[in-house]
């Protein structure tokens, strides 16, 4: 094996997590500051120029995957006069511009919004975002706001979505929206994540600043579609050491459901450990009368009841397709993890987020279940490590949230021999 011998007075590169820019973009830095702190202010290089950057994650190794050159730069740690500087470019400049955009649309009777105006740092440009339902000519806008700013000019045709990411301020719960606080990607959402989550049908109540539905719906789905796959389905017969009875509610997150005893209207609520024979449930299935006719594969119904029919498998271990072996791969040494620290290693198939809690090396999947966060680039306290885009916080070692109980991380073996660290995936 070829050793690289680093030149004398060579830089030693860090890789920080940064959020930079008026859309709160997210991106890793490299910078040969390892006294940066998280939310310390700093002055970033990116493709658009030089940009004012909160740091979200302390700096740690670069990963051996990852050249360096092909990371943004940490030009230096914003002093009071940057701070300064940056607050009155936003309070004098990019009002002015905004309104002189407005101006502009207006005389040239375009059919576009003007929602917000980013006045960069370094002012090597001003970018506009608008919104249109069409398609826009704003060459001559271009050319007028270049004329009158003298600087380059950048417009950007955004969404509802984006639009509440710009100007919005708190949502239903109270809190900043969370497409302006921490959420990186908008994903999709549907209405089953309101659905099994029992949400009111009201488009008032699960609709957001920008008029969809609300991006907090997708935090717990996974949570509610994992506890309807475990619990049986609403007219299922079951036993249990309080006595049979038939389900007539479901508590998703906290894995409990309502039984009417037999012979009584008295009612029960037991866990999902307290069930007795509990029948698997079909996936998808809610106790609904579309159940449908017992087939030849393996479905039985196991209990009739007036309004319900239910299917269960009644032999699922024949129908399982075969899944390969999990075995141990190397994802490297234990010199390249500090006690204390993280960082997410590329594995065939994925990602994994490798720990070195007290000497020990734990490891568990990179993302976080509540949006995806990098938890490879959190910061660890103990066995804890803290999500960097969000502070959901996570116990490596058993893989349990801290916040609801219902989630875990999905956890891997780990063993090290002669330095050399592996994970059996």
């Amino acid at each position: 094996m070829t050793e690289t011998l680093q030149a004398p007075g060579a830089r030693t590169w860090l890789a920080t997590t940064v959020r930079y820019g008026k859309m709160a973009h997210t991106a890793t830095f490299k910078t040969d500051r390892p006294d940066l702190r998280r939310f310390d202010r700093c002055i970033v290089r990116t493709d658009r120029g030089r940009e004012l950057g909160t740091v979200l994650t302390v700096p740690a190794p670069i990963p051996e995957a990852r050249p360096p050159d092909s990371l943004w730069d940490v030009l230096r740690k914003a002093s009071a006069d940057d701070v300064n500087n940056a607050q009155r470019v936003d309070l004098d400049h990019r009002v002015r511009e905004l309104e002189a955009t407005k101006q502009a649309v207006k005389k040239l009777n375009l059919s576009m919004k003007i929602v917000e105006v980013d006045h960069l740092f370094g002012g090597e440009r001003v970018v506009v975002y608008f919104m249109s339902e069409q398609r826009v000519d704003f060459r001559e806008l271009v050319r007028n706001l270049a004329h009158d700013f003298r600087t380059r000019i950048e417009l950007r045709q955004i969404g509802a979505r984006d639009q509440a990411r710009l100007v919005g301020d708190v949502g239903h719960c109270g809190l900043d929206l969370c497409c302006r606080s921490h959420l990186k990607e908008l994903g999709g959402i549907t209405m089953d994540m309101a659905k099994v989550q029992k949400h009111t049908a009201d488009p008032s109540k699960i609709t957001g600043r920008c008029g969809k539905l609300l991006c907090c719906l997708r935090y717990e789905y996974t949570a509610y579609t994992e506890a309807r796959e475990l619990l049986p389905p609403r007219g299922t017969k079951i036993q249990s050491a309080k006595g049979s009875g038939i389900v007539v509610d479901q508590n998703m997150l906290l894995r409990e459901v309502t039984i009417v005893k037999e012979g009584t209207e008295d009612r029960a609520i037991l866990k999902l450990e307290e069930i007795l024979g509990m029948p698997k449930s079909t996936p998808g299935c809610t106790g609904c009368e579309k159940g449908g006719a017992p087939s030849e594969t393996g479905m039985a119904v196991i209990e009739e009841h007036p309004t319900v029919r239910t299917e269960v498998v009644a032999d699922s271990g024949s129908m399982e397709a075969p899944v390969k072996p999990a075995e141990f791969r190397s994802v490297g040494r234990v010199d390249d993890l500090p006690e204390g620290r993280g960082r997410q290693v590329d594995v065939e198939g994925g990602a994994i987020a490798l720990y070195n809690v007290g000497g020990s090396i734990h490891a568990t999947e990179a993302r976080c279940p509540h949006s995806g966060g990098p938890l490879g680039e959190g910061e660890i306290e103990g066995s804890i490590v803290t999500c960097p885009l969000h502070q959901w916080r996570f116990d490596v070692v058993t893989g349990q949230c801290q916040h609801l109980p219902a989630i875990k991380l999905k956890r891997y073996e780990v063993k090290v021999e002669n330095g050399e660290v592996w994970v059996r995936i």
